[in-house]
């Protein structure tokens, strides 16, 4: 049985992928880094949580979505306001972006911290 990987990132932008990486890595959070759905999937089967941009293709977003109903904490990145959570504050943290400081590495402790 495999360990999961730390975190798993899906971000398109890659100076956005770039900047979780580096804040996550300075809070001792190693992430894996993909702009590309495809390309993460064989990750993503290992990871306890997933960051998703949600400047994915539609179809990318929506398998992403699904990872929360298979126990897969994830931190959404928004650019508007829908609910992506779904009321599911458990499993889903969504971030409005622009970032700012330590946002990401707070959402990514926080789910880690819900059993």
């Amino acid at each position: 049985m495999s360990t999961p990987s730390a975190i798993v990132a899906v971000v398109k932008d890659a100076a956005l992928l770039r900047s979780i990486s580096f804040a996550l890595n300075t809070h001792g959070q190693p992430v894996e880094q993909f702009n590309d759905w495809t390309m993460a999937t064989e990750a993503i089967s290992r990871a306890e949580c997933v960051i998703l941009d949600t400047c994915l293709p539609p179809a990318d977003l929506m398998a992403g979505l699904s990872l929360a109903s298979h126990g897969i904490k994830l931190v959404v990145l928004a650019e508007d306001d829908r609910d992506y959570g779904g009321g599911n504050t458990e499993d889903i943290c969504v971030l409005a972006k622009p970032l700012n400081g330590p946002d990401i590495a707070n959402a990514v402790s926080a789910l880690r911290k819900n059993p």
